[in-house]
């Protein structure tokens, strides 16, 4: 919950695997399914998606329920924490099929905690399935004299590094130009960078036919 009692923004996605909510670890080895989280977590949040005061969904998967079987629960130590169970086989990470049942796991784990927003969860995912990496999540856009500034980010999956993005619009031809990509640590460093770039900060801009797929402004908390 925020200080002034407006509920938690979505901010993360975390995937687990055991027991139970006390008795579980990340579950490993499914970084494509862990980038899709965030993605989709990220996307829904630039549209105001909210799980009530947790900005954190934790996603279990378990196999003390039946495959398939969803369930939301109040576990959980901390009070950002929304954890949802989702019945799974004991051996499910060795089956040809692990992300699919990973990341629709997910999608469905979001479904049971807000069924009221079912159409916005599929469409987010539909969003984030069409074009993972290179889906872009907005950070700020500037209006300056000729032209729009964009600064966004993607969301790439480990190891591989995620980027911040800057690009202008020219409002009279829709041109658009973006620098070159600026390698972040984590994408999350780059709610720490945006506001110190400036405008020289985009150099050699090239220009870009096919613009990216752009969320709306995402907030880090709110």
């Amino acid at each position: 919950m925020t200080k002034d009692g407006r509920p938690s923004l979505i901010t993360d996605i975390r995937l687990f695997a055991g027991q139970s909510s006390n008795s579980h670890s990340y579950l490993d080895g499914q970084e494509e399914a862990v980038a899709f989280g965030r993605r989709i977590a990220w996307l829904l949040n630039s549209e105001g998606f909210s799980l009530g005061a947790f900005p954190a969904l934790y996603v279990l998967f378990t196999p003390s329920l039946a495959p398939g079987l969803v369930r939301v629960t109040n576990d959980g130590g901390d009070w950002w924490q929304r954890f949802v169970h989702v019945g799974v086989a004991a051996d499910f990470r060795n089956g040809p099929d692990a992300h699919g049942i990973v990341t629709r796991g997910i999608v469905e784990a979001l479904v049971a905690a807000r069924p009221d927003q079912v159409q916005l969860i599929r469409r987010a995912e539909t969003t984030v399935r069409v074009h993972g990496e290179g889906l872009r999540f907005l950070l700020k856009r500037r209006d300056v004299a000729k032209m729009l500034v964009e600064i966004s980010f993607n969301i790439a999956a480990w190891p591989k590094q995620s980027h911040l993005f800057i690009a202008h619009i020219e409002k009279a031809t829709g041109i658009y130009r973006e620098a070159d990509p600026i390698a972040l640590g984590t994408y999350f460093e780059g709610f720490d960078l945006v506001s110190g770039i400036r405008l020289v900060d985009a150099a050699n801009l090239k220009e870009v036919h096919l613009r990216p797929t752009m969320s709306n402004v995402v907030k880090r908390r709110g």
